[in-house]
């Protein structure tokens, strides 16, 4: 008996290699897929694969320009008489509704409408962090002679998201890496990063629903997969993070330290703006996912990660924006500013945070020749 146990073992072990050996060896020899979302970069890990207006269904506002974002193309060389402003960030940039309502375009419009001849480019990629913003910027993103950079932190996952890195294998993204020790060892396998990305889109349509993309109530109550993705962003809220929190907050603002660098030695100004969580804006959100996860409200200060980032920007002259308080101004009881059970910004709050990021810009743009 153990020794057919110990030949089923090696057979698995030996079907399993030969699997591994062939991902490896077969994989990078195919093309991709047409239509697939992402392309590999060496310097920012990947980006958008680009399209072309109309390529999507019914979709003229939504292509991937030659840049590789979401966003209208631009030419290298900026227009004689414009500013540009780099918008680097993450999906927030890339938006979940049309172009035209996204934050940075209403902030655009506006400086336009009053007079300020400026474009923002939208440099906004899923999954991003300022791990690839920064390498974005340092080999391309400064080539495109900017005015001004905009580094756009999402507190909900710029900090803890940070070991959880992607590549792309023809043609999608997948997490190469993980906090958790043993999976961050199963990830070193193509065949479990394929598998695991199989089971994950399985469990999301489960838990999601049918109706997911369709049209949510204000007041849905926040949903399971909600949740598992708050609860693993709640440690940046921690009044006394723990070591590895406090960790990848030195490795975050290391990042915007080498931001900084880089635009210094570029002679560009930059401004961080920071966007907060759901479960910093709406009470009753942060309610629901306290109750819900059993954990006691006095261990997390919701205000905490922008004080720290503000201050880190005073300690070196960096202007920072922090939505937070516009959000929470702008925020009424049963009218949500981002959209239910998703943590991105709906129209409301995209026209609330662009017309925040619109007074900054005028005012320091008022001040360039």
């Amino acid at each position: 008996m153990r020794k057919k146990f110990l030949l089923a073992l090696g057979g698995i072990f030996f079907a399993f290699l030969v699997g591994e050996v062939a991902a490896r060896v077969i994989l990078p020899l195919l093309p991709d897929p047409p239509n697939t979302p992402f392309i590999g970069d060496d310097a920012c890990m990947y980006r958008l694969r680009p399209s072309e207006p109309g390529e999507f269904p019914g979709d003229n506002d939504n292509h991937i320009n030659q840049l590789g974002f979401r966003d209208r193309n631009h030419s290298r060389t900026k227009p004689e008489g414009r500013y540009r402003v780099l918008g680097l960030g993450d999906s927030f940039v890339y938006g979940v509704g049309p172009v035209r309502d996204n934050f940075l375009r209403v902030a655009e419009h506006r400086l336009n409408s009053s007079g300020i001849q400026a474009d923002i480019l939208l440099m906004g990629v899923p999954g991003w962090s300022t791990e690839n913003q920064l390498g974005y910027l340092e080999n391309e993103g400064l080539d495109l002679d900017p005015d001004l950079v905009m580094v756009n932190f999402f507190v909900g996952n710029d900090v803890t998201g940070i070991p959880v890195r992607g590549r792309v294998i023809r043609g999608n993204v997948y997490p190469t890496t993980s906090p958790l020790p043993v999976r961050n060892l199963l990830r070193k396998s193509q065949l479990f990063l394929m598998f695991e990305s199989l089971v994950l889109r399985r469990m999301m349509r489960k838990v999601r629903g049918d109706d997911y993309l369709g049209p949510a109530s204000e007041d849905a109550p926040v949903n399971d997969m909600y949740l598992k993705i708050v609860d693993q962003n709640l440690p940046v809220y921690l009044r006394e993070p723990d070591p590895d929190t406090e960790a990848l907050w030195d490795e975050a603002t290391g990042y915007l330290e080498a931001v900084d660098a880089a635009c210094a030695a570029a002679d560009v100004s930059w401004i961080l703006v920071l966007i907060p969580g759901e479960i910093q804006v709406d009470p009753a959100v942060r309610s629901q996912v306290l109750a819900r996860a059993g954990l006691p409200t006095d261990a997390y200060d919701f205000d905490g990660p922008q004080h720290r980032l503000v201050s880190w920007g005073e300690a070196r002259h960096v202007t920072v924006l922090d939505l937070l308080p516009v959000l929470r101004h702008e925020h009424e009881s049963g009218a949500r500013l981002y959209v239910p059970n998703d943590t991105h910004w709906n129209t409301r709050g995209n026209r609330a945070a662009g017309l925040a990021v619109y007074n900054n810009l005028k005012e320091i743009l008022d001040r360039k020749p």
